[in-house]
């Protein structure tokens, strides 16, 4: 059945009428009662009401209210409409309109007093109605850059159109008592700019300026005061340029910052952050920018200048000669020496520029990669330090290693104090870390999430029905909690991986975090099904507090639903797509329907490690959804992983377990030139070999990521690693070569606006130097990945270069994946995992898919990985309680709910 919407240029909400049109008109005065819910609160739009009112001669009131913003407005039927429709299409930015319902109400005297805004009103039921912390706006940057503005260079300038949101809020309704901005009494004219209505701070919660409002310090790694207010701000930028490594207090936390030029600056903070290879984040200008990647698509550049301000991965500009993409044929970690990281940088400006008088970039910053992810400035205090040090910085959180975030003063000293030289901290506390947000490009335009925190969190994702509050703890790596409050899930920010103590305690503040701000009391608590992930123990433990029923779900189920709840909804979102548009001007409403996802659709799930319900490792899975049910229709043929999880830092025991199961492990150790020799010694190997054999410490898997991470070993691309995904990484690099080149030899103009990957038919598997995947007649279907193994071993032996086997592995997956839909006659994928933030793989199979006539789907809103399970759990537990999905039903059956569904 289709549902129609009113949508425009920025969705408008569906509205509800009490009383007929015919009864307006033939009225002279008419008033009305509106209530607007969505991101309406801390991004003045109670002054934006009060002005549209003025000039339209209309009387009546607005207020805050817990669960968004309610307003009465009288006049005449004229005066009414043309409020409307300035009301509508004139919202302030980072205004989202989620519903809307206006009454008409008997006129009250025409005596009464002009439109006003009244007092914040209590009760109802909390909506996330608070906005994401949003970069310096345009207005605030021109004051802090003029001399004669009082708060000219002022760190900590905002408006009702900018500045820290849910880094400081307590709770609602959004008002300065209940944000730790309260500590800063407002000076006189602080407080007359906050009580102005037609001003832009009027009721701007953090305003302050440099009489009232929070100051910076320079600090030692002691404590040592070195500075204070501009001084400190010189004197840290000095610090930078000299080749030391700032820790800086910023909106959601702290920052590790350091020159990005210099190679021995980014190799100190590698070495004492504990983080050999990961790339490090950039912050820098637009000039810098256009100097130091290739130049980005129109969307990516909104994105970029967007309230949001996140991180973009680019694509590195390279010098002439230079080939950063290349990676050594063995060990793809830092050779670095502790000694040589230690020594202290050596006039660190000699390399901050190259021959031509561009900006460099240390190659330390993303070793072997071609992309660099890059944020500008997005607070004053980042514009006035930018501006100071004069050329890129890396920026990356403040943490070790596997830890959370600090946010605190004395929690950075105590924390980081091995890490920085100095601390540019201030007096304004941070309620709740809030991590920089990460996005990328697949094909043109195809803009999706790999980290969702600022500027993002805590707008809710729209949900197509109401239900009872859920609570859901997500995954163990990439964490993110979740809640569902009537028909809208709330996730918070990045949490992170929950490998230690401190990650488990921040996991379990943001848990009570969100059940507090909104005092929401959880119905039902659902989790993953892998009974030793620490998500999983905090779900049961409050589970068993709130005496709540507890749904465990399997994990790929799971990614499944999260993509599901993404897209059943309209397809466009206002906190997303809107960034793609221009502002919303003066347009009509354009009535569309919104056509239904085309049933049954198949799930291509694909990531490192879920836990399976028939006791081995998922990975590789296809599920078929009818609307009622999941099916695992079909997955990769299982292969061993001699040592269990150490294989994820080790793609060379994927590889031994993938040669070993199509029984090649014994030439390629042992013949002069096997391709395992230099992989292990002999004793090494026979010891793993017996491993398999006697499956000790051995589990099998369906898993595509470790596929990838196989076929990057025996490309030369990885056989260790230092953090998870960093050898499938480099295959897709090498890919990318490949597909780069092919597409120039075809097109002219930019490859990468160019969906195409080669000269042939796309999905065509001919002229590929790489065998297919055979798929089994039984159900569920087998993709053996045997042929494309032993094609790829012959490739390297013959010397067909590794970034044509590299990308001719990515086309066949393509291959695979449509042979599985044309299997099914299904007209839509529906891809989510972990391998989806390879943005080759989304182009690819994107295109490949259309070529068929069907439509790929992917997550994009959510990360595509693990960050998006707390979503899916949401999804899949509102649909049960409702009666809407049979888990009872195809394969994942009993042990996705059933059987381990616990009601205390």
């Amino acid at each position: 059945m289709k549902s129609t919407r009113f949508l425009m240029t920025f969705p408008v909400p569906e509205h509800r009428w009490s009383a007929s049109s015919e009864a307006t008109a033939a009225t002279s005065f008419a008033r009305w009662r509106i209530h607007v819910t969505g991101v309406v609160q801390g991004i003045g739009f109670r002054p934006f009401v009060y002005r549209i009112a003025q000039k339209h001669g209309l009387a009546g009131w607005v207020l805050n209210a817990s669960d968004g913003v309610t307003l009465e407005v009288q006049g005449s039927n004229d005066q009414l409409a043309r409020f409307w429709e300035e009301f509508l299409h004139h919202r302030p930015p980072g205004a989202v309109y989620e519903t809307l319902e206006k009454t008409e109400i008997p006129p009250l005297a025409l005596q009464e007093p002009a439109f006003q805004i009244l007092p914040s009103r209590e009760g109802g039921v909390r909506q996330p109605t608070i906005p994401p912390d949003l970069a310096t706006c345009a207005e605030c940057l021109a004051e802090l850059r003029d001399p004669t503005d009082r708060r000219y260079r002022y760190p900590f300038i905002n408006c009702t159109h900018c500045g820290p949101r849910w880094s400081i809020i307590e709770g609602v309704p959004y008002d300065r008592p209940l944000t730790s901005m309260k500590i800063f009494a407002m000076c006189r004219e602080c407080e007359r700019e906050y009580h102005n209505p037609a001003d832009r701070r009027f009721h701007a919660q953090p305003v302050a300026c440099p009489a009232c409002g929070p100051h910076v310090e320079l600090r030692s790694e002691s404590g040592e005061l070195l500075g204070e207010r501009e001084t400190a701000i010189l004197l840290a930028a000095q610090a930078i340029r000299d080749g030391r490594i700032l820790a800086l207090k910023g909106l959601g936390g702290f920052q590790l910052i350091c020159d990005a030029g210099s190679e021995v600056a980014v190799q100190t903070l590698r070495q004492r952050k504990r983080r050999p290879d990961k790339p490090f984040a950039l912050m820098m200008t637009e000039d810098m920018l256009r100097q130091a990647c290739e130049e980005p698509s129109e969307a990516v550049w909104r994105w970029l200048r967007s309230p949001a301000a996140p991180i973009l991965l680019l694509r590195r500009r390279l010098p002439p000669h230079s080939h950063p993409g290349e990676q050594n044929t063995g060990d793809t970690r830092s050779a670095v020496s502790e000694e040589q990281s230690n020594q202290p940088a050596v006039n660190p400006a000699e390399d901050s520029r190259t021959e031509n008088g561009a900006y460099a970039v240390a190659n330390a910053v993303a070793p072997g990669n071609p992309y660099l992810g890059v944020m500008l400035p997005y607070t004053a205090l980042h514009h006035l330090l930018m501006q100071a040090v004069g050329r890129p910085v890396v920026c990356t959180s403040g943490n070790l290693t596997e830890e959370p975030m600090a946010i605190a003063n004395d929690e950075a000293f105590q924390r980081l104090g091995k890490i920085a030289d100095v601390f540019l901290v201030h007096n304004r506390p941070i309620v709740r870390p809030v991590d920089d947000s990460v996005l990328a490009e697949g094909e043109a335009g195809d803009v999706f999430l790999i980290r969702r925190a600022r500027g993002f969190a805590p707008r809710p994702i729209r949900l197509a029905a109401k239900g009872p509050v859920v609570l859901a703890t997500g995954g163990h790596l990439k964490n993110v909690v979740g809640l569902a409050l009537d028909d809208q899930a709330i996730l918070s920010a990045h949490v992170g991986d929950l490998d230690n103590v401190l990650a488990w305690e921040a996991h379990r503040r943001a848990v009570e975090d969100l059940l507090r701000f909104f005092q929401a009391v959880p119905e039902v608590v659902a989790c993953d099904l892998h009974p030793d992930y620490a998500s999983t123990r905090v779900a049961e433990e409050f589970a068993q507090r709130l005496k709540a029923p507890l749904f465990r779900w399997q994990h790929h189920v799971v990614h499944f639903a999260a993509c599901l709840a993404e897209w059943e909804t309209p397809r466009s979102d206002p906190a997303f797509d809107g960034v793609l548009e221009e502002q919303p001007g003066s347009v009509g409403i354009e009535h569309r329907e919104t056509e239904p996802l085309p049933l049954p659709l198949l799930g291509v799930i694909w990531d490192g490690t879920g836990y399976g319900i028939d006791g081995t490792v998922w990975g590789g899975e296809f599920f078929l959804y009818d609307g009622r049910s999941f099916r695992r229709v079909a997955h990769l043929r299982p292969f061993p992983l001699p040592g269990g999880e150490v294989v994820v830092r080790q793609p060379r025991r994927s590889l031994l377990g993938v040669l070993t199961a199509c029984g090649l492990a014994e030439r390629e150790l042992e013949g002069p030139d096997g391709l395992l020799r230099s992989f292990f010694t002999q004793t090494e190997a026979r010891i793993l070999l017996r491993t398999v054999v006697r499956g000790l410490q051995c589990p099998w898997t369906s898993s595509v990521g470790r596929l990838f991470d196989a076929v990057a070993a025996l490309l030369g691309l990885g056989a260790r690693i230092s953090f998870e995904g960093q050898a499938a990484m480099a295959l897709q690099f090498a890919a990318e070569k490949a597909y780069f080149a092919s597409v120039a030899m075809i097109r002219t103009d930019k490859p990468r606006m160019s969906p195409q990957a080669v000269g042939e038919t796309p999905g065509s598997s001919s002229m590929l130097s790489v065998r297919p995947f055979t798929l089994t007649e039984n159900m569920p279907i087998v993709l053996d990945w045997q042929p494309m193994i032993e094609s790829l071993v012959a490739g390297v032996h013959e010397g067909v270069p590794r970034e044509r086997l590299a990308f001719d592995f990515h086309r066949q997956l393509v291959h695979a994946v449509l042979a599985v839909a044309e299997y099914f006659k299904v007209q839509g994928l529906m891809c989510s995992g972990g391998c989806f933030h390879n943005q080759l793989l989304r182009r690819l199979l994107a295109d490949a898919s259309r070529a068929r006539g069907m439509t790929a789907w992917f997550a994009r809103r959510v990360p595509p990985g693990d960050g998006g399970l707390a979503l899916g759990q949401i999804w899949l537990t509102r649909q049960v309680l409702r009666g809407n999905l049979t888990p009872g039903r195809g394969g994942v059956a009993e042990n996705v709910n059933t059987q381990f569904n616990e009601k205390n």
